[in-house]
Parts: C-alpha cells; structure tokens; sequence
C-alpha cells in the first residue's frame, strides 16, 4: 500500500499533464443596438404666434401693407407700385398685385411669391411647430368678404409656397385664420376647420357643405383637398 499511494499520485501528474487544453473561447461581445431612428413627427400642433411688427419698412416700389420681424428676417406683405397706373417689373401681365416677400438682415428681397392680384386684404398669419421650429405662414384674403388664403413654409430661412385654401367658415362674421387648425405627421401638413359647415371656392362657387373631416393635406408635394 505505501508503494501504490506515490505510483497513484504520479499517474495523476502524467494524466493531467497530458490532458489537452480545452480551446479557449473569444470573450463574447455585446454589440451595441444600433440607434433607433429618429421618430417622425406625428401629429404635431402647430401654434399660432405673433411675431414682432415692423412699423414703417421701406421697401423700394413696394407698397407695404404688413411687415414683421422673424428670426433675423423681414416678412412683407402688401404689392409693387404701378407707375402712371401702368404695369412695371417686377409684376407682369401674367403676374402681379398682392404677394409675400421675404428679406434679409441687409433689406434684400431673398424670396417673393407670385402675384395673387388684387384683394382688399392680404395679411400674414404664423403658425409654429414646437419639434422642428418650422413656421407656416397664412395669407388671408378679402374683398368685401372674405375668401381664403395662401399658405407658405417658412424653415431655416427658406420661404416655399404650399398652395392655396380655397375655403372659407360658412359664417361672414368670420374667417378662415379664425378657426384653422393645423398638424404635421409624417403623411404631410394638414389643414382643419373649426367649423360645423364650410364654403367651397368662396366669392366664385360659394358651394356651401357640412364638414364631414374636411382638410387640405400638403404631401411634401402639392396641397389637396380631402372631403
């Protein structure tokens, strides 16, 4: 027995020096979950807001009918002066009276949209979005009466035409800035009313219909109306 004891134990050294050693495996690593996209906007509010007003702005031939501050930029409203009651650039035949302008720090004309013709008024109104800062501008419109207005977008500086409501509430003591809602989501820009029934091409057509989820939707491509 006193012989086995020391013959066990070195057949034990032999086998474990023999025994190969198991592969080391590679620490495995985490990779990291690649960032999720960012969200698109989904029903986004956009508010009304007041920009700063500018009193007075000489715009040269321009008669100037409103005019304001936003964000280090000039918006004007209003159309060039005709000389001896005569058309002149930059309004043509084909394109003059009431329009937007957009101008920079320096008083130059960076942006001006084409001519709607005439209107006893064309005045600006400023809708923000709280995510993207983007600022869309409406131009009501009356003669005597009013009927619709233009929508333009307003994003880091850049002024682009959307299209034009061609609606009104069916209600004269009010007007389409009085009860216009509007939302962004990743289909587009929509435009709401918060009118039980509304006007179709108002001062043309006057076609007069219950709003059953009517809207304009602007795709990123051309504004239509949905009804």
């Amino acid at each position: 027995m006193k012989n086995l004891v020391p013959a066990l134990a070195l057949l034990s050294l032999v086998y474990c020096k023999e025994k190969p050693q198991q592969e080391q495996k590679a620490p495995v690593q985490k990779v990291p979950a690649e960032a999720p996209q960012a969200e698109l906007i989904k029903d986004t509010v956009y508010t009304e807001f007041k920009p700063e007003i500018i009193r007075n702005l000489n715009i040269k031939g321009f008669d100037v009918g409103h005019a304001f501050s936003l964000e280090g930029y000039k918006i004007a409203s209003g159309n060039y002066k005709p000389v001896d009651g005569n058309i002149t650039l930059p309004d043509t035949e084909e394109d003059w009276g009431n329009r937007l302008l957009l101008l920079n720090d320096n008083n130059q004309v960076t942006y001006q949209s084409k001519g709607f013709g005439e209107a006893y008024l064309y005045e600006p109104y400023f809708y923000k979005n709280s995510q993207n800062d983007n600022i869309i501008i409406v131009c009501q419109q009356a003669f005597e009466y009013f009927f619709g207005g233009e929508a333009f977008l307003f994003e880091k500086g850049k002024m682009k035409y959307l299209g034009n409501l061609d609606i009104e509430p069916n209600n004269m003591e009010i007007k389409l800035t009085d009860i216009l809602k509007i939302k962004e989501s990743k289909d587009g820009i929509t435009f709401t009313f918060d009118s039980d029934s509304l006007v179709l091409q108002p001062g043309s057509k006057d076609r007069v219909i219950k709003n059953n989820n009517v809207k304009y939707v602007y795709d990123h491509q051309s504004l239509k109306l949905h009804q």
